[in-house]
């Protein structure tokens, strides 16, 4: 077969990516350096190709038994042996079947010096990782050590595989305290991931009722065996069928009779095992020399707090408390950039330490700007939906450091000449113009809902069902338990929908100044929707008793389908509202969202 006849190759290409043995078979048997014809513009032979696609595990065993061990590692133009296909789309099977075939495909680099260990964790394939690091040698130039173990245990950190990560540190801690090609450290790499700690992640409340009582008392299975396959040699193939199960799969059987359970476990199974890699990345941080302390701790410390990782800011001052003194480039320190960039629980730190807060607190950022200046600078959390509500969180925050720093702070000029509170005041003029339009426009359509409400309900009072008695005009179903239902709910839906429309009518007519959005709007929309709920609700109720009563001659189980269908636009209005009225009600009256949430004195 002449490598010219763009046909023929097509037809091949094409029986390698579905999986067509019988059609390349002949290919092969008309001339065998079909094998390792490049038939993509990739220059890909068809065993890359079938590996790729993925489609058929029996193609790639076919092709591999008729190819030399030499031509199983044929490479592409970027230097990738077909191992490197295996690992890059996690084809397990494929990559069992070259190993067998060839095992020291594992040592091959490509033109980006990556081995097919790399490109697994690369393209996060958890079981492609766990079984090339069994069978991958330990020999120079080893994927662990140096540049290229970094390289892999940030690429593992990036995949959000904390429990191999943890396992390859223990066994390499020097690669704790390296840097990859770009030049970053695994601790640089940890702290761009909010998510695998609790700050970071949001844990409802059968989660953490779940992580209180049972994953507390689980001890931290690592994804591997204490012992490793000998470092220089290869296990055999039946050996690799023989793997360590992962500690996802170990409790994924722990749980299998639950597996509501298992995405809960997985979640704090990975805060755990990202916490204890962070543990043993500072001590090893802890063992270099003080400038290069610095530069290990440092800027992954201050990028953790402009993320809010509470956890690893925390740990990092507890571990080296030099840190609370470290600058970044504009002068802010830690606090500063929790406040800059509005990371409540960093902040909160704050009251974990002893007297020095005194003096952090006092610190200022090249520009001359005090911590109150930072708070009274517009920076909207985008986790806070709605401009009212994100304004009431911007006036928390200022009002949360003003409490702390000195009084003479509160009128410290920046170099702009402006005090903390001109500055709040000038920065937040847009935010308080979209928050009253937001608050106008929702009260505007509540409450002429409330009015609809009041309208229905009042006029119901006297077209009461069955009508009176014409001679003392006492209702006929006077003595009917749904009469009194009737009455009882309607009254209600009265009081309450007229509660709810006073409150929408306090919030059209309020002044909106800044110090309206701290508390008395959230208040009163608040009040609004709860009290609108509820006139709805005795509507509804309302109207099944009086449906009830004028049918139940008629149809005796009238009752039934009508308080069904009437609890479905009650259903929908909590539904609806209720993540908005949840969210309002916790910022207004919950718990502070500043206050001191450990005994534990950090510094």
């Amino acid at each position: 077969m002449e490598d010219g006849n763009e046909n023929r190759r097509l037809a091949l290409y094409k029986a390698a990516v579905h999986g067509h043995w019988n059609i390349a078979k002949t290919f092969f048997d008309e001339d065998p350096n079909a094998l390792t014809l490049k038939i993509s513009g990739f220059e890909e032979i068809a065993l890359y190709v079938a590996i790729t696609s993925g489609h058929s595990i029996e193609f790639v065993r076919n092709i591999v038994e008729l190819m030399s061990e030499e031509l199983v590692g044929t490479v592409n133009r970027d230097g990738n042996n077909p191992l490197h296909a295996a690992a890059m789309v996690g084809n397990l099977e494929a990559a069992k079947i070259l190993v067998k075939k060839n095992a020291t495909l594992t040592q091959g680099r490509n033109v980006l010096n990556a081995t097919p260990l790399h490109y697994a964790a690369t393209y996060a394939h958890e079981q492609t990782v766990r079984f090339l690091l069994t069978v991958t040698r330990h020999e120079n130039p080893s994927p662990f050590f140096d540049t290229d173990g970094v390289r892999l245990l940030n690429s593992l950190i990036t995949a959000d595989f904390y429990g191999i990560a943890l396992d390859l540190l223990k066994r390499y801690p020097d690669l704790g305290r390296g840097r990859d090609q770009y030049g970053y450290t695994a601790l640089d790499m940890l702290a761009r991931k909010p998510r695998a700690f609790p700050s970071g992640s949001r844990i409802g409340f059968f989660e953490f009722l779940f992580d209180h009582y049972w994953c507390r008392n689980v001890s931290i299975k690592t994804d591997f065996a204490d012992d490793y396959v000998d470092t220089k040699t290869i296990p055999k193939y039946g050996d690799l069928e023989n793997q360590v199960e992962s500690s996802e799969d170990y409790y994924q059987k722990k749980f299998k009779q639950f597996p509501f359970l298992q995405h809960i476990e997985k979640k704090m199974l990975m805060h755990k095992q990202a916490m204890e890699l962070l543990k043993l990345l500072i001590s090893e941080a802890l063992k270099a020399n003080e400038s290069e302390l610095y530069g290990l701790l440092g800027p992954s410390t201050q990028n953790a707090a402009i993320l809010g990782i509470q956890e690893f800011v925390a740990e990092a001052i507890k571990s080296y408390p030099y840190l609370v003194w470290f600058r970044d480039r504009d002068g802010c320190t830690v606090f500063l950039l929790a406040i800059k960039h509005r990371q409540e629980k960093v902040f909160n730190l704050l009251y974990q330490i002893g007297n020095h807060k005194h003096i952090i607190t006092s610190l200022s950022d090249t520009e001359g700007n005090n911590m109150l200046h930072l708070a009274a600078k517009s920076n909207p959390s985008n986790r806070i939906s709605g401009a009212a509500l994100q304004m009431q969180r911007e006036l928390q925050w200022f009002k949360e450091v003003e409490k702390v720093v000195q009084p003479s702070y509160k009128e410290m000029e920046d170099r702009s000449g402006r005090t903390p509170r001109e500055l709040f005041t000038k920065d937040h003029e847009s935010l308080v113009s979209q928050g009253e339009k937001w608050m106008k426009d929702t009260a505007m359509s509540c409450a002429t809902v409330a009015a609809l409400v009041i309208t229905v309900v009042f006029a119901a009072a006297f077209t009461v069902p069955g009508g009176n008695n014409s001679d003392q005009g006492i209702p006929i179903y006077l003595n009917q338990t749904a009469f009194m239902i009737f009455a009882i709910s309607d009254a209600f839906g009265l009081f309450s929908s007229s509660t709810s429309l006073l409150m929408f009518l306090g919030i059209l007519t309020s002044r909106y100044s800044e110090e309206d959005f701290r508390r008395a709007l959230p208040m009163r929309l608040s009040i609004g929707l709860i009290t609108l709920f509820f006139s709805i609700a005795s509507m509804l109720i309302a109207f099944s008793a009086a449906f009830h009563l004028v049918l139940f001659h008629k149809v005796k189980w009238i009752a039934v389908p009508i308080g069904l269908l009437a609890c479905a636009p009650v259903t929908l209005f909590a539904l609806l509202q209720f993540p908005l009225l949840l969210e309002m009600v916790c910022s207004t009256f919950g718990h502070k969202v500043f206050r001191k949430q450990s005994d534990e004195i950090i510094f």
